[in-house]
């Protein structure tokens, strides 16, 4: 049990040490903010390359090759499953050097091009499709039509609700409309209904920007009074300990 105290007061003070060296970047830049900053850095570096080798390294290309026996390890299924990682990973390791590197465009264009579909798929499936869906559900009777019983207030909000959201989808894509006419100057030739419904889609934009930027800083705030209320706490308890 001393033991486990122990153990628990070092790591408290330790990280109350690291809260106060992050916290003096208040003064400007310094040695403690640099250290800790190059802690974080490495313990983050090298958890991730614990992750890839235990997750990723050692199942995909170690694993294969000690656990299987020759003969499962000679039929052809097997063999495509060992050598063509092991193939990527040596054509991937030949971008570090300046003469080779051209060898490893393959399985960096692989790893680009599954990144992106990932990326765009996701795009598409849990924001644009939901988006247009949750917009043409705006125009449903049960949306524009007053509810029985209900109050002309709640129908008024939830028609605004609605009428928001639809303008605001319909105006933020047609402000990133890229496929505009172009004049002989090659300024985009645009309505001017075109140019009112980019303008407010853009406002709309601004909006959305400046509430994720409040509700970053409303975070960091909340992380900066734990943390004071943290470094209370320890002196609190090293006082009357």
């Amino acid at each position: 049990m001393t033991e486990f105290t122990t153990l628990d007061l070092v790591g408290t003070i330790t990280a109350a040490l690291l809260t106060v060296m992050v916290l003096s970047y208040l003064l400007g830049d310094n040695i403690f903010f640099r250290f800790a900053v190059y802690l974080f850095i490495g313990v983050a570096a090298g958890y991730a390359g614990s992750i890839a080798w235990h997750n990723v390294i050692w199942p995909g290309l170690i694993d294969p090759l000690v656990s299987q026996e020759l003969a499962g390890f000679l039929q052809p299924s097997n063999i495509v499953a060992v050598i063509v990682p092991w193939l990527l990973t040596i054509l991937l390791l030949l971008k570090v050097s300046p003469a080779t590197s051209r060898y490893g465009g393959l399985p960096l264009a692989l790893l680009v091009g599954v990144g992106a579909a990932v990326v765009v798929g996701g795009a598409i499936s849990g924001t644009l499709i939901p988006q247009s869906l949750a917009a043409m559900g705006t125009l449903t009777p049960s949306t524009l039509l007053p509810q029985a019983g209900e109050e002309l207030i709640v129908w008024l909000e939830r028609i605004i609700s609605a009428i928001i959201m639809l303008l605001a989808t319909i105006t933020i894509l047609m402000y990133f409309r890229f496929t505009t006419r172009r004049g002989v100057t090659g300024e985009a030739r645009r309505s001017k209904l075109e140019r009112i419904a980019a303008v407010i889609g853009q406002v709309f934009i601004a909006i959305t920007f400046g509430v994720m930027y409040a509700g970053a800083l409303a975070a960091t705030v909340v992380i900066l009074i734990e943390r004071i209320q943290f470094l209370r706490d320890v002196v609190s308890s090293l006082l009357t300990g």
